[in-house]
């Protein structure tokens, strides 16, 4: 058994007010919120590298936080601006930091110094390009920095209809001239996720709430959709989180508005299938992850404050194990 440390992100338009700790026995799948970590302005993404913890801060004037883990405490490096509004998304390497501007459809990328602080910008590029879903994709909307590589991001465009395959090299600059994989037209992709064995990658779409299998050596290739609804559902939706099991046996994804998690097989070719659904136990489900044990999956429901967890049996959630109360919860990154 083991007593994981977790922290946890947030919105902190209402009673949040920044970074959160909580525990999380991987014996019981008892969860547990232990109290603000860190004042931050809605630190919703969070990534770690070595000691540090980086978080964006999803603002109209956005911003990029540093902070130093020493033990039970999170301390301040600095904040700089993310050059853009609404950044939602963020990774890091050693040498550089990524964040994904959802408002201003663009990415940033900054050094990342020797003791953690976020540098000098390397990179900024804007994305153009709009869809048909005309109150969600006026405009580009960059919504995840993927990364793929040390050498490679990947970042789905919501607004744009496309994935941005960029190469990055060790400081951090960007290529000018990207490859892009467009998918169909107001599908609204937001996240992905890499196969650990075929050569695919699983796009989640939050406007057609759809799956899409890309293969990554061939970005021509005819496209599958697979939807995250059951069939007949006709209530208001958008996903939000994909993942996939460490083996590549089976992929999850989130539905905002059905509030529940889909389960899907992946079959010997590679593609989602028997799919299975169960209840979030609140509203909103923004984030969900697996432990690094692969046993338990837990669910951040943005809307109702709450996190629940469920075993695992034969790869699918069960019935619930456990929930907390976590004001607004928008990211758990256990460390």
């Amino acid at each position: 058994m083991t007593v994981h440390r977790i922290l946890v992100g947030t919105y902190t338009q209402d009673d949040a007010q920044g970074i959160y700790w909580a525990s999380f026995n991987d014996k019981n799948g008892q969860f547990d919120g232990q109290g603000l970590a860190i004042e931050s302005e809605s630190p919703a993404f969070l990534c770690r590298i070595d000691n540090h913890v980086y978080a964006v801060n999803e603002a109209v004037e956005g911003g990029v936080s540093a902070f130093e883990l020493r033990a039970d405490t999170l301390r301040f490096i600095n904040r700089e601006s993310s050059l853009g509004s609404l950044p939602c998304h963020i990774t890091a390497s050693l040498h550089w930091i990524a964040v994904a501007n959802y408002g201003s459809g663009s990415v940033a990328v900054f050094r990342r110094d020797s003791n953690g602080a976020i540098g000098e910008k390397t990179s900024h590029v804007i994305h153009e390009g709009s869809g048909p879903v005309s109150d969600r994709q006026r405009c580009a909307h960059a919504h995840e920095v993927h990364l793929v590589s040390d050498t490679e991001l990947m970042v789905p465009d919501l607004g744009a209809d496309c994935v941005y395959h960029y190469r990055i090299d060790p400081r951090g600059v960007l290529n000018v001239n990207p490859s892009t994989t467009s998918v169909k037209p107001g599908s609204g992709p937001r996240h992905i996720v890499a196969h650990p064995q075929h050569p695919l990658n699983y796009l989640l779409n939050e406007l057609s709430n759809t799956i899409a299998v890309l293969h990554r050596t061939d970005i021509h290739h005819e496209q599958e959709f697979v939807s995250t609804l059951p069939t007949g559902y006709r209530g208001s939706s958008t996903t939000a989180e994909i993942q996939l099991s460490n083996d590549g046996r089976f992929v999850y994804a989130s539905n905002r508005g059905h509030n529940s998690i889909v389960t899907m097989a992946i079959d010997d070719r590679g593609l989602p299938c028997a799919p299975s659904w169960i209840p979030t136990y609140g509203e909103h489900p923004r984030f969900f992850c697996l432990d690094p044990t692969q046993k338990w999956l837990m669910v951040a429901n943005q809307q109702s404050d709450n996190v629940t967890v469920y075993p695992l049996v034969n790869g699918r959630p069960t019935e619930a194990a456990s929930t907390a109360s976590i004001p607004t919860p928008t990211c758990m990154l256990f460390i």
